[in-house]
């Protein structure tokens, strides 16, 4: 138990603690799936908060559709500008040297979701190699 002098010390050195106002940021991803990739191994998308991996999805196949549909949570989270989803395809596993390319991207600005509620979009990717 905390006793009353305690307390009075710790307001002392911080009297506004009380009054302080705490921010929690989550932010859940729902990657479903991408359009119009080639029939060519595997694709697996990567997630990153302001340049810095947070997660990766499973490498799929690519059949009429390439689909994850995973959802990824992440709490607590610093505060962000950017997320950004990198769609690549996985190396060859046949060839050791071969390394998974960067296909696109999408890029979101974290102030465009700043809410509460779900926001559901199908962003375009931005083609870095053409498959």
């Amino acid at each position: 138990m905390k006793s009353g002098t305690d307390v009075l010390i710790r307001r002392t050195a911080n009297p506004l603690r009380d009054r302080m106002c705490r921010t929690e940021n989550s932010l859940e991803v729902w990657i479903l799936e991408a359009k119009g990739v080639p029939v060519k191994r595997k694709y697996y998308c990567e997630i990153c908060l302001d340049k810095t991996l947070y997660a990766r999805t499973s490498a799929k196949p690519r059949g009429d559709i390439c689909f994850w549909g995973e959802h990824f949570y992440f709490s607590p989270i610093p505060k962000l500008e950017n997320v950004c989803i990198n769609l690549y395809r996985e190396a060859d596993a046949k060839k050791k040297k071969d390394r998974s390319t960067l296909i696109g991207y999408v890029q979101i600005k974290i102030d465009q979701l700043s809410t509460r509620h779900p926001v559901e979009r199908c962003p375009v990717v931005i083609t870095i190699f053409s498959v």
